[in-house]
């Protein structure tokens, strides 16, 4: 069994690893039911008594993600997408993750948007298509104007009409277009917020620098590791700068076409444990 301890330090020589979660490192189809597998946990034990250090990147807020990324002993890890960066997980709490009031701890960097622009936005939207389910991510609260079990059973919620949305800082709008509705919302991005979409269901309006690569920039300055010294795992586009800017990028076999473009190699499905083999073969 692997030592699974915490806080080790960067070797000379050593890399950054920055692992997305879903679809990459975790296993199964179903958003609720994902695992990560002993034999992932395992590998990420191993590269970090090696000499390496480990970065959780995902589009999952704490209360989903927080676990994960003390499992895999991240060292730091960006939540929404980037919105919320942890640069030192093995200190801070979930509650500090999710107060977006709360400025006190200096190892948690925020990108997000204001909550009267975020209901500004959601009311916009309605007006120019009326059924379209959206939501608010604030405090790792969902605040949304639907049943979200709709599209995650198992995933807890506040059903709101933005009305009564306190103040503070958001990390995201949250939008769940059907078919019909992705041509109209996608012309309705305001010019100072990125759209990003996951898994080709889940439509994210954010603040520009909450992305994936401005995190993997963050740790990089903070933890004095070069760009070139880094590697990401990833299977959505919304990786795909990550993956194109990382010293090495990885797409899962599993990946959308266009990740597996980028990547500067392909490794076995996440089905597979693709990301453990990687490091089992290469670190």
């Amino acid at each position: 069994m692997i030592n699974d301890e915490r806080d080790i330090s960067l070797n000379e020589g050593g890399r950054l690893l920055v692992v997305d979660l879903d679809l990459t490192a975790l296993i199964g189809e179903d958003y609720d039911d994902r695992w990560l597998s002993r034999r992932c946990k395992d590998a990420f034990a191993a590269a970090r008594q090696a000499g390496n250090m480990v970065m959780v990147s995902t589009a999952r807020p704490p209360m989903t993600a927080f676990d994960l990324a003390r499992r895999l002993g991240a060292s730091a890890c960006a939540y929404h997408n980037g919105g919320v960066v942890d640069l030192d997980c093995a200190h801070s709490s979930i509650d500090e993750l999710a107060d977006n009031r709360n400025g006190t701890n200096a190892s948690i960097l925020r990108f997000g948007i204001p909550v009267e622009r975020c209901v500004a936005e959601c009311r916009r939207l309605l007006a120019a298509i009326p059924k379209l389910r959206l939501g608010i991510e604030l405090d790792d609260t969902r605040y949304v104007n639907f049943d979200l079990h709709e599209i995650w059973p198992k995933q807890g919620y506040t059903r709101t009409d933005f009305s009564d949305m306190t103040a503070g800082i958001a990390d995201k709008v949250m939008a769940f277009p059907t078919e019909s509705q992705k041509e109209r919302l996608r012309s309705l991005v305001p010019d100072d917020l990125s759209l990003l979409v996951s898994e080709d269901v889940l439509w994210l309006l954010m603040n520009p620098k909450a992305t994936k690569l401005n995190a993997m920039r963050e740790a990089c300055r903070h933890f004095g590791i070069p760009m070139a010294s880094t590697i990401a795992f990833g299977d959505d586009l919304i990786d795909m700068e990550m993956l194109e800017h990382a010293g090495h990028g990885v797409a899962v076999a599993n990946a959308r076409p266009e990740i597996r473009a980028v990547a500067d190699e392909v490794c076995p499905s996440c089905h597979d444990d693709g990301v453990a083999q990687w490091i089992e073969h290469h670190l």
